[in-house]
């Protein structure tokens, strides 16, 4: 069986893209998973981290990652530094990426990694991950979009602006639950007073049903 690599020197992923096909049941939402490893090439040990990026991702269908250190949320998307991967000589990364279906069938995924050292974050490779889909998509649709979200900390509301392509933005809490949704309008005020202090996440979905970006939101409230 040959393998192919998506390398530079110092590291090497054993699949790229790393693909994955299955039959979405309605009646049993599934997490899936396409299994990979990042080699260290190298003499010594490399620090690695990664951050994720959702190329074509249907509403209802969520990423998630698992590297040697964690297994983390769909909303984590990027490796937190504390939780670096130290790989030693000849030795690998996991690099599973994870897609719960949700129960939603006839939809396809595409996510791509960066993985890059620590210390040298232009010493990287993109690793595509692919989820009923053959190939690659050479277009991504969502370049285009421009997006502010402010403030942040936020007291009892917050504001978005964009230039187009989003319809709805969602709230989830630290473990991944929805707590609001609101229909996308730019440079209009979003209401959280009714939400208690703390860290959220603001996920940003496309007319396409598509998750662009997901951000993280502090509620902080005004001290007496």
């Amino acid at each position: 069986m040959s393998v192919s690599y998506a390398q530079n020197k110092n590291f090497e992923a054993q699949d790229n893209p790393c693909k994955e096909n299955f039959v979405v049941d309605p009646n049993n939402p599934t997490d899936h998973v396409c299994h990979n490893l990042i080699k260290n090439n190298t003499a010594g040990t490399l620090k690695l981290l990664w951050k994720r990026f959702d190329v074509l991702v249907p509403a209802g269908w969520e990423p998630t990652v698992c590297d040697n250190v964690n297994c983390y949320a769909t909303f984590v998307t990027s490796c937190p530094e504390e939780y670096v991967n130290e790989i030693l000589k000849g030795k690998t990364m996991l690099a599973d990426m994870h897609i719960y279906d949700g129960g939603i069938p006839g939809k396809e995924a595409e996510v791509t990694l960066r993985i890059f050292e620590k210390e040298d974050t232009t010493s990287y490779i993109n690793v595509n991950y692919l989820f009923n889909k053959e190939s690659v998509g050479t277009k991504n649709q969502q370049r285009n979009i421009s997006l502010r979200m402010y403030p942040n900390p936020a007291q009892n509301s917050f504001q978005v602006d964009f230039n187009t392509g989003i319809s709805k933005i969602e709230i989830l809490n630290v473990v991944g639950n929805k707590a609001l949704s609101y229909k996308a309008e730019t440079s209009k005020s979003y209401d959280i007073s009714m939400l208690e202090d703390g860290i959220y996440f603001v996920k940003f979905i496309t007319t396409e049903d598509k998750t662009l970006r997901t951000v993280k939101l502090i509620k902080r409230s005004i001290r007496s």
